[in-house]
């Protein structure tokens, strides 16, 4: 981290929202893949589609989601969180049913970890972003 002073607070939010997690897995590799779509950042893209496929996450569903759409065969708990996520990264307030339909499958508290998780992982695509961090080499063949 060349700016400790950013990075380091960046790190503990980060570190907060992965070691203490109350969503599911899956759930939660929707919710940053989305935003990783979003910003067309490729290291998150890459990153998170190996986690997701380590979560079981089968690769038409990635490849789905990575092209910027929303897969049709979703459990109710993913697809909330790609409506989630679609929702915040598109800009503008989140519809309350929206909102509401969080509430109901994750609890408040997970409800809101997914906005949390959501606005950090735009922070972390626009991040990797503006320093152009590449996938690695042997990736790109």
């Amino acid at each position: 981290m060349h700016e400790p002073q950013f990075g380091g607070p960046i790190w503990e939010l980060t570190k907060a929202l992965s070691f203490s997690t109350s969503l599911p897995k899956p759930v939660r590799e929707i919710a940053i893949l989305v935003t990783g779509a979003h910003f067309h950042s490729a290291y998150e893209i890459y990153a998170h589609v190996i986690a997701a496929e380590q979560r079981g996450l089968a690769d038409d569903t990635l490849a789905t989601i990575v092209a910027g759409q929303r897969p049709g065969d979703l459990p109710r708990d993913q697809a909330i969180a790609y409506d989630i996520a679609s929702a915040l990264v598109n800009g503008g307030v989140l519809p309350a049913l929206s909102y509401k339909q969080a509430v109901e499958a994750f609890g408040q508290h997970g409800a809101a970890e997914l906005i949390y998780l959501v606005g950090l992982y735009c922070m972390v695509s626009v991040t990797l972003n503006g320093f152009d961090v590449p996938v690695p080499e042997a990736e790109r063949r």
